[in-house]
């Protein structure tokens, strides 16, 4: 019974953070090309993301890790980053988990993990590349390995990968606007 409500709980943690992505391209109410100053007003007015800093020090720090997710997903809280085209439109948008400690890689990571690539799976069918979960030695010089891949539509896709930074580790989900083919190796 607690797993059955542990696994209830998660879904609709999920649905709450992704089901606005079925009605705008990337999240809530943000979509694929806004400029910066339509995603931080859009983000302003969200009732998913609380602003975590002050906006005069926007200047100073940019939008990345100012908002953060109301809702836990698998157990994590998470903040938004983003990255932009070279005319300044949205073509990507990250959800990256706050740090926990990286001797937690192996146990509380993994499970968040999987419960988030579980869940993915239920909302967007099965990924286009799903992989294991990559071992601490798997991570020379990359701070993230992403595991799965979805794609939404013909030319969008969704990423989640674990990460660690010194000795810390954190779970991010990228949702880009490209299509981004697996990596196959014979």
């Amino acid at each position: 019974m607690l797993r059955h409500l542990t696994t209830r709980s998660l879904t609709l943690a999920l649905l709450v953070i992704i089901s606005p992505l079925a009605h705008a391209a990337v999240y809530d109410t943000l979509e694929f090309g806004d400029t910066r100053e339509e995603v931080t007003k859009k983000l302003k007015a969200s009732k998913m993301v609380k602003q975590q800093m002050e906006g005069a020090f926007f200047g100073r720090t940019g939008l990345n890790g100012v908002f953060k997710c109301n809702a836990k997903l698998a157990n994590l809280s998470y903040r938004l980053y983003f990255d932009w085209t070279e005319s300044g439109g949205l073509k990507e948008v990250t959800l990256r988990s706050d740090a926990i400690k990286g001797k937690k890689y192996d146990a509380s990571l993994k499970t968040s993990w999987a419960e988030a690539t579980k869940l993915f799976t239920q909302v967007y069918g099965k990924p286009a590349q799903g992989g294991t979960y990559p071992k601490r030695s798997d991570f020379k010089g990359h701070d993230i390995l992403m595991s799965h891949i979805w794609h939404k539509g013909s030319d969008q896709s969704i990423l989640i990968g674990p990460g660690i930074d010194k000795d810390k580790c954190f779970l991010a989900i990228r949702f880009i606007n490209k299509r981004i083919e697996p990596l196959r190796i014979k």
